[in-house]
């Protein structure tokens, strides 16, 4: 073995041994190897299923989406409302930017750190948004952004829970997901919910106002030499959110823009 090797070996070893107290012990958290794996599976899954699918009848599954997209309304809300309680329970916590207590038996820091967690377990859940698009084969909602977006919250949230617990993007996305799967499951129950679903780019607007949201609060806490929470973290968080901005912001352009574009040029042509 090179010493270059060595070095990222035991590198790897110490940044495992030196995560958060309160989450070394829960299901998963412990190594990466977990969440790769199931992330892989789902990569898998998103390769070959719409090819299993190709010669199959599509599945309706009405009743399941609605009761699927409502149950994640009502997870999505309890917890937004965990996040807020956890942190305004938490004496002199910093909103912007707070230090990331490595300690076992604080009630209030483990509060936070479980719905951190019950965050994470939920972007497990939400593979079966994918799951569901190919078995209707609805092929063409499984869109790069969309598979880049499920796989990799899974990845970055594995390293939340295991080193630095947070909150201000997890409510705000959750918050989202309220309005976003409370669409989907309306519009799951059949074509007469059609006229009262008129705001569903308004989502996608809701969506690039989170993000920027959250990039200026990243920034915030960039700037704040007093934040104690770790500068890596920080910079993680403003990167994939500036990645995430950009993808959605290609989507609504091609998706509302470009096809308003496109109808307009047609009428004129006819």
């Amino acid at each position: 073995m090179t010493t270059t090797t060595q070095r990222l070996v035991d590198y790897y070893h110490w940044a495992i041994g030196n995560g958060d107290p309160k989450t070394e012990e829960w299901p998963l958290v412990a190594t990466p190897w977990p969440t790769i794996s199931l992330v892989a599976m789902y990569l898998f899954i998103v390769k070959v299923g719409p090819k299993m699918m190709e010669n199959r009848k599509a599945y309706e599954l009405r009743e399941i989406l609605v009761v699927y997209n409502f149950a994640l309304v009502l997870l999505s809300g309890w917890m937004m409302y965990e996040f807020i309680a956890a942190v305004m329970d938490i004496p002199n916590f910093n909103l912007l930017c707070d230090a990331v207590p490595y300690v076992r038996d604080d009630a209030r820091q483990n509060r936070l750190a479980r719905v951190c967690y019950v965050y994470w377990m939920s972007k497990f859940v939400e593979y079966f948004d994918t799951f569901f698009f190919i078995l209707r084969k609805k092929n063409n909602q499984v869109s790069f952004l969309h598979v880049y977006h499920h796989a990799s919250m899974c990845v970055l949230w594995w390293m939340v829970c295991k080193w630095v617990p947070a909150y201000f993007g997890a409510t705000c996305n959750s918050f989202v997901h309220v309005i976003m799967y409370a669409y989907y499951g309306l519009s799951a129950i059949g074509p007469q919910m059609r006229p009262y679903l008129w705001w569903k780019r308004y989502i996608t607007k809701l969506q690039l106002t989170q993000f920027a949201v959250v990039i200026v609060s990243g920034f915030f806490s960039l700037l704040d030499h007093g934040c104690k929470y770790p500068t890596w973290a920080k910079w993680v968080m403003v990167f994939y959110t500036f990645i995430m901005m950009g993808l959605f912001i290609n989507f609504y352009i091609k998706t509302y823009l470009q096809n308003r574009s496109n109808k307009e040029s047609g009428k004129k042509k006819a």
